[in-house]
Protein backbone atom coordinates (compact mmCIF):
# COMPACT_ATOMS: atom_id res chain seq x y z
CA UNK A 1 0.00 0.00 0.00
CA UNK A 2 1.48 3.78 -1.17
CA UNK A 3 0.47 7.28 -0.67
CA UNK A 4 0.76 9.88 -2.66
CA UNK A 5 -0.18 13.80 -1.61
CA UNK A 6 -2.50 15.85 -3.83
CA UNK A 7 -1.44 19.68 -3.91
CA UNK A 8 -4.04 21.81 -4.04
CA UNK A 9 -6.88 19.47 -2.34
CA UNK A 10 -7.25 20.89 0.95
CA UNK A 11 -10.15 21.22 2.43
CA UNK A 12 -10.46 23.64 5.38
CA UNK A 13 -6.65 24.38 4.92
CA UNK A 14 -5.77 20.15 5.50
CA UNK A 15 -4.13 18.33 2.60
CA UNK A 16 -5.86 15.46 1.09
CA UNK A 17 -3.73 11.99 0.88
CA UNK A 18 -4.80 9.46 -1.43
CA UNK A 19 -4.48 6.09 -0.31
CA UNK A 20 -3.90 3.25 -3.24
CA UNK A 21 -4.96 -0.36 -2.77
CA UNK A 22 -4.58 -2.99 -4.92
CA UNK A 23 -3.36 -0.70 -7.56
CA UNK A 24 -7.06 0.71 -8.04
CA UNK A 25 -8.21 3.93 -6.50
CA UNK A 26 -10.16 4.19 -3.54
CA UNK A 27 -13.04 6.20 -2.70
CA UNK A 28 -10.74 9.25 -1.05
CA UNK A 29 -9.83 9.56 -4.70
CA UNK A 30 -12.89 9.59 -5.88
CA UNK A 31 -13.76 12.41 -3.30
CA UNK A 32 -10.72 14.61 -3.90
CA UNK A 33 -11.20 14.48 -7.52
CA UNK A 34 -14.67 15.52 -7.30
CA UNK A 35 -13.80 18.35 -4.66
CA UNK A 36 -11.72 19.66 -7.61
CA UNK A 37 -13.69 19.63 -10.40
CA UNK A 38 -16.62 21.19 -8.35
CA UNK A 39 -14.19 23.70 -7.20
CA UNK A 40 -13.01 24.71 -10.66
CA UNK A 41 -16.35 24.40 -12.10
CA UNK A 42 -17.95 27.15 -9.75
CA UNK A 43 -14.97 28.92 -9.65
CA UNK A 44 -14.80 29.23 -13.43
CA UNK A 45 -19.00 30.12 -13.09
CA UNK A 46 -18.39 32.85 -10.86
CA UNK A 47 -15.34 34.37 -12.66
CA UNK A 48 -17.05 34.47 -16.28
CA UNK A 49 -17.51 37.93 -17.52
CA UNK A 50 -21.15 38.70 -18.02
CA UNK A 51 -21.98 38.85 -21.94
CA UNK A 52 -23.69 42.06 -21.95
CA UNK A 53 -23.54 42.97 -25.01
CA UNK A 54 -26.76 44.22 -26.74
CA UNK A 55 -28.24 41.39 -29.79
CA UNK A 56 -29.96 44.21 -31.08
CA UNK A 57 -27.44 47.52 -31.51
CA UNK A 58 -24.19 45.40 -30.48
CA UNK A 59 -23.29 48.68 -27.77
CA UNK A 60 -22.10 47.28 -24.29
CA UNK A 61 -22.04 51.26 -22.82
CA UNK A 62 -25.59 51.17 -21.26
CA UNK A 63 -26.31 47.38 -21.00
CA UNK A 64 -27.62 47.37 -17.56
CA UNK A 65 -28.78 43.95 -15.31
CA UNK A 66 -32.65 43.77 -14.96
CA UNK A 67 -33.67 40.73 -13.31
CA UNK A 68 -33.99 37.23 -13.93
CA UNK A 69 -35.90 34.54 -15.76
CA UNK A 70 -36.17 30.89 -14.82
CA UNK A 71 -35.72 28.14 -17.13
CA UNK A 72 -35.22 24.42 -17.15
CA UNK A 73 -31.57 24.89 -17.12
CA UNK A 74 -31.71 27.27 -14.21
CA UNK A 75 -31.29 30.97 -13.67
CA UNK A 76 -30.64 33.08 -17.00
CA UNK A 77 -29.13 37.02 -16.17
CA UNK A 78 -31.83 39.23 -18.29
CA UNK A 79 -30.62 42.83 -19.63
CA UNK A 80 -31.78 46.11 -20.83
CA UNK A 81 -29.77 48.43 -23.19
CA UNK A 82 -30.49 52.08 -22.22
CA UNK A 83 -29.78 52.37 -26.12
CA UNK A 84 -32.04 50.88 -27.53
CA UNK A 85 -34.74 50.51 -24.58
CA UNK A 86 -34.54 46.61 -25.53
CA UNK A 87 -34.49 43.32 -23.06
CA UNK A 88 -32.32 40.81 -24.15
CA UNK A 89 -30.79 37.61 -22.31
CA UNK A 90 -26.99 35.83 -21.71
CA UNK A 91 -26.14 33.83 -24.54
CA UNK A 92 -26.22 30.22 -22.98
CA UNK A 93 -24.74 26.72 -24.33
CA UNK A 94 -27.28 24.68 -22.45
CA UNK A 95 -30.40 25.55 -24.16
CA UNK A 96 -32.42 22.59 -24.14
CA UNK A 97 -31.54 20.79 -21.16
CA UNK A 98 -33.46 19.64 -18.35
CA UNK A 99 -30.73 19.80 -15.51
CA UNK A 100 -28.67 22.21 -13.91
CA UNK A 101 -25.84 23.65 -16.13
CA UNK A 102 -23.92 22.88 -13.02
CA UNK A 103 -23.99 19.07 -13.17
CA UNK A 104 -23.46 19.28 -17.09
CA UNK A 105 -20.26 21.15 -16.66
CA UNK A 106 -19.37 18.83 -13.60
CA UNK A 107 -19.77 15.44 -15.39
CA UNK A 108 -17.57 16.68 -17.76
CA UNK A 109 -14.92 17.34 -15.80
CA UNK A 110 -15.50 14.63 -13.49
CA UNK A 111 -15.37 12.02 -16.62
CA UNK A 112 -12.71 12.91 -17.92
CA UNK A 113 -10.95 13.17 -14.63
CA UNK A 114 -11.14 9.43 -14.35
CA UNK A 115 -14.47 8.35 -13.02
CA UNK A 116 -17.05 6.23 -14.78
CA UNK A 117 -20.37 7.39 -15.88
CA UNK A 118 -22.17 5.55 -13.07
CA UNK A 119 -19.92 6.87 -10.35
CA UNK A 120 -20.78 10.54 -11.68
CA UNK A 121 -23.84 10.13 -12.12
CA UNK A 122 -24.18 8.61 -8.53
CA UNK A 123 -21.86 11.94 -7.85
CA UNK A 124 -24.75 13.93 -9.10
CA UNK A 125 -27.35 12.56 -7.45
CA UNK A 126 -25.67 13.11 -3.72
CA UNK A 127 -24.37 16.59 -4.21
CA UNK A 128 -26.36 18.12 -6.64
CA UNK A 129 -29.57 15.86 -6.14
CA UNK A 130 -29.89 15.53 -9.77
CA UNK A 131 -31.56 12.40 -10.55
CA UNK A 132 -29.75 11.09 -14.14
CA UNK A 133 -28.88 8.11 -15.26
CA UNK A 134 -25.29 7.02 -16.82
CA UNK A 135 -26.54 6.99 -20.04
CA UNK A 136 -28.18 11.01 -19.80
CA UNK A 137 -24.23 11.77 -18.18
CA UNK A 138 -23.38 9.94 -21.60
CA UNK A 139 -25.54 11.99 -23.83
CA UNK A 140 -24.27 15.10 -22.47
CA UNK A 141 -20.99 14.12 -23.12
CA UNK A 142 -21.56 13.16 -26.47
CA UNK A 143 -23.28 16.44 -27.05
CA UNK A 144 -20.88 18.99 -25.66
CA UNK A 145 -17.46 17.44 -26.83
CA UNK A 146 -18.95 17.85 -30.59
CA UNK A 147 -19.87 21.38 -30.02
CA UNK A 148 -16.69 22.01 -28.16
CA UNK A 149 -14.52 19.99 -30.98
CA UNK A 150 -16.20 22.34 -33.95
CA UNK A 151 -14.47 25.69 -31.66
CA UNK A 152 -11.54 23.75 -31.30
CA UNK A 153 -11.40 23.39 -34.97
CA UNK A 154 -11.27 27.20 -35.17
CA UNK A 155 -7.78 27.81 -33.81
CA UNK A 156 -4.79 28.46 -35.79
CA UNK A 157 -1.25 27.66 -34.72
CA UNK A 158 1.90 27.85 -35.85
CA UNK A 159 4.04 24.41 -35.15
CA UNK A 160 7.52 23.89 -35.70
CA UNK A 161 7.47 20.08 -35.31
CA UNK A 162 4.90 17.32 -35.10
CA UNK A 163 4.76 14.38 -33.29
CA UNK A 164 2.59 11.55 -34.41
CA UNK A 165 1.74 8.10 -33.20
CA UNK A 166 -1.20 5.53 -32.69
CA UNK A 167 -2.26 3.59 -29.74
CA UNK A 168 -4.65 0.56 -29.74
CA UNK A 169 -7.87 0.26 -27.42
CA UNK A 170 -10.84 -2.62 -27.59
CA UNK A 171 -13.83 -1.70 -28.74
CA UNK A 172 -16.53 -4.99 -28.10
CA UNK A 173 -13.50 -7.07 -28.62
CA UNK A 174 -11.87 -5.66 -30.99
CA UNK A 175 -8.66 -3.63 -31.33
CA UNK A 176 -9.42 0.06 -32.22
CA UNK A 177 -6.48 2.37 -33.28
CA UNK A 178 -6.51 6.17 -31.74
CA UNK A 179 -4.03 8.03 -34.11
CA UNK A 180 -2.82 11.13 -32.37
CA UNK A 181 -0.83 14.30 -33.74
CA UNK A 182 0.78 16.37 -31.15
CA UNK A 183 2.73 19.73 -31.21
CA UNK A 184 6.24 19.20 -29.86
CA UNK A 185 6.82 22.60 -28.38
CA UNK A 186 3.43 23.50 -26.60
CA UNK A 187 2.19 19.83 -26.10
CA UNK A 188 -1.50 20.84 -27.73
CA UNK A 189 -2.98 17.96 -29.40
CA UNK A 190 -3.64 19.41 -33.03
CA UNK A 191 -5.97 16.12 -34.32
CA UNK A 192 -6.64 12.80 -33.33
CA UNK A 193 -8.11 9.87 -35.85
CA UNK A 194 -10.07 6.82 -34.84
CA UNK A 195 -9.84 3.54 -36.89
CA UNK A 196 -9.25 0.16 -37.51
CA UNK A 197 -6.39 -0.35 -39.45
CA UNK A 198 -2.95 1.27 -39.91
CA UNK A 199 -2.94 1.91 -43.86
CA UNK A 200 -1.93 5.35 -45.40
CA UNK A 201 -5.29 6.62 -45.66
CA UNK A 202 -5.62 6.54 -41.83
CA UNK A 203 -2.07 8.71 -41.48
CA UNK A 204 -3.30 11.35 -44.37
CA UNK A 205 -6.69 11.78 -42.30
CA UNK A 206 -4.51 12.28 -39.38
CA UNK A 207 -2.32 14.81 -40.94
CA UNK A 208 -4.91 16.42 -42.85
CA UNK A 209 -6.72 17.09 -39.33
CA UNK A 210 -3.46 18.73 -38.01
CA UNK A 211 -3.50 21.23 -41.58
CA UNK A 212 -6.67 22.71 -40.33
CA UNK A 213 -5.57 24.05 -37.26
CA UNK A 214 -2.32 24.38 -37.33
CA UNK A 215 0.21 25.55 -40.26
CA UNK A 216 2.49 23.62 -41.68
CA UNK A 217 5.60 22.41 -39.98
CA UNK A 218 9.31 22.07 -40.69
CA UNK A 219 9.71 18.73 -39.05
CA UNK A 220 7.54 15.33 -38.18
CA UNK A 221 8.81 12.96 -35.87
CA UNK A 222 6.57 9.40 -35.97
CA UNK A 223 7.26 5.81 -35.62
CA UNK A 224 8.63 3.43 -38.51
CA UNK A 225 5.12 2.73 -39.46
CA UNK A 226 5.65 2.69 -43.21
CA UNK A 227 1.87 4.17 -43.73
CA UNK A 228 3.90 7.79 -42.65
CA UNK A 229 6.10 7.74 -44.93
CA UNK A 230 3.13 7.14 -47.92
CA UNK A 231 1.34 10.18 -45.94
CA UNK A 232 3.97 12.29 -45.60
CA UNK A 233 4.66 12.30 -49.80
CA UNK A 234 1.00 12.95 -50.16
CA UNK A 235 0.47 15.93 -47.98
CA UNK A 236 3.66 17.20 -46.20
CA UNK A 237 6.39 15.97 -49.27
CA UNK A 238 8.59 19.22 -48.67
CA UNK A 239 9.15 18.98 -44.93
CA UNK A 240 12.05 16.64 -42.81
CA UNK A 241 9.98 13.41 -41.76
CA UNK A 242 11.87 11.60 -38.84
CA UNK A 243 11.11 8.03 -38.63
CA UNK A 244 12.30 7.02 -34.90
CA UNK A 245 12.47 4.05 -32.90
CA UNK A 246 11.19 3.67 -29.39
CA UNK A 247 15.40 2.98 -28.23
CA UNK A 248 16.33 6.15 -29.70
CA UNK A 249 13.21 8.60 -27.80
CA UNK A 250 12.69 10.98 -29.72
CA UNK A 251 8.61 10.24 -29.83
CA UNK A 252 8.42 10.47 -25.90
CA UNK A 253 5.86 12.97 -25.73
CA UNK A 254 3.96 11.00 -27.50
CA UNK A 255 4.65 7.95 -25.50
CA UNK A 256 3.19 10.31 -22.13
CA UNK A 257 0.71 11.53 -23.88
CA UNK A 258 -0.75 7.64 -24.59
CA UNK A 259 0.55 6.67 -21.15
CA UNK A 260 -2.04 8.69 -19.44
CA UNK A 261 -4.79 8.05 -21.76
CA UNK A 262 -4.38 4.56 -21.40
CA UNK A 263 -4.20 5.16 -17.79
CA UNK A 264 -7.57 7.24 -18.30
CA UNK A 265 -9.14 4.33 -20.26
CA UNK A 266 -8.59 1.15 -17.21
CA UNK A 267 -11.67 2.53 -15.89
CA UNK A 268 -13.42 2.11 -19.06
CA UNK A 269 -12.16 -1.28 -19.72
CA UNK A 270 -13.81 -1.23 -23.21
CA UNK A 271 -15.82 0.98 -25.61
CA UNK A 272 -18.94 -0.69 -27.13
CA UNK A 273 -19.23 1.27 -30.48
CA UNK A 274 -16.25 2.73 -32.40
CA UNK A 275 -18.09 6.04 -32.35
CA UNK A 276 -17.89 5.58 -28.65
CA UNK A 277 -14.02 5.91 -28.88
CA UNK A 278 -14.14 8.57 -31.11
CA UNK A 279 -16.22 10.38 -28.67
CA UNK A 280 -13.83 9.68 -26.05
CA UNK A 281 -10.27 10.69 -27.80
CA UNK A 282 -11.77 13.98 -28.76
CA UNK A 283 -12.99 14.87 -25.44
CA UNK A 284 -9.52 13.58 -23.73
CA UNK A 285 -7.90 16.09 -26.26
CA UNK A 286 -9.96 18.74 -25.39
CA UNK A 287 -9.27 18.27 -21.67
CA UNK A 288 -5.59 17.32 -22.57
CA UNK A 289 -5.37 21.19 -24.37
CA UNK A 290 -7.62 23.41 -22.24
CA UNK A 291 -8.36 22.19 -18.60
CA UNK A 292 -5.36 19.74 -17.41
CA UNK A 293 -1.64 21.79 -16.34
CA UNK A 294 1.14 20.57 -17.20
CA UNK A 295 4.35 20.66 -15.23
CA UNK A 296 6.22 21.09 -18.21
CA UNK A 297 4.49 24.06 -19.53
CA UNK A 298 4.87 25.84 -15.84
CA UNK A 299 1.40 24.57 -14.67
CA UNK A 300 -0.24 25.98 -17.57
CA UNK A 301 -2.44 24.32 -20.32
CA UNK A 302 -1.37 23.81 -23.38
CA UNK A 303 -4.12 26.15 -24.32
CA UNK A 304 -2.61 29.31 -22.18
CA UNK A 305 0.51 28.45 -23.17
CA UNK A 306 0.00 29.26 -26.84
CA UNK A 307 -2.15 31.94 -25.58
CA UNK A 308 -5.85 30.68 -26.47
CA UNK A 309 -7.32 31.35 -23.63
CA UNK A 310 -6.56 32.73 -20.13
CA UNK A 311 -9.04 30.94 -17.52
CA UNK A 312 -9.97 27.72 -19.22
CA UNK A 313 -12.84 25.41 -18.10
CA UNK A 314 -15.36 23.43 -19.56
CA UNK A 315 -18.31 26.01 -18.74
CA UNK A 316 -15.87 28.55 -20.89
CA UNK A 317 -15.13 26.32 -23.60
CA UNK A 318 -19.21 25.59 -24.06
CA UNK A 319 -19.75 29.18 -24.24
CA UNK A 320 -17.28 29.95 -26.92
CA UNK A 321 -18.57 27.25 -28.83
CA UNK A 322 -21.90 28.25 -29.06
CA UNK A 323 -20.87 32.11 -29.51
CA UNK A 324 -19.16 30.75 -32.29
CA UNK A 325 -22.16 28.71 -34.01
CA UNK A 326 -24.21 31.47 -33.65
CA UNK A 327 -21.58 34.33 -35.61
Amino acid sequence: MGSIGLRGAGIGGFAAVLIFRKGNKCKHIYASLYYLAVRDVRNAATALKDDRKCIYCGKDDEVIKKGVRYNKSGPVQLYYCKRCGKKFSARTGFSGIKKRAEAVVAALDLYFRGLSLRQVAQHLRMSYKVEVSHKTVHNWIKRYVKLINEFVKSVNLNSGRWHADESVVKVSGEHIRIWTLLDSETRFVLAVHVSKSRGADDAMELLRKGLKVSKKPEELVTDGLGSYGKAVEQELSDIIHIQSSLREGLNNRMERFFKELKRRVKTIESFKTQEGAKTFAEGYSIYHNFIKEHGSLNGQTPAQFVGLSKDCSWLELILKATNLKRV
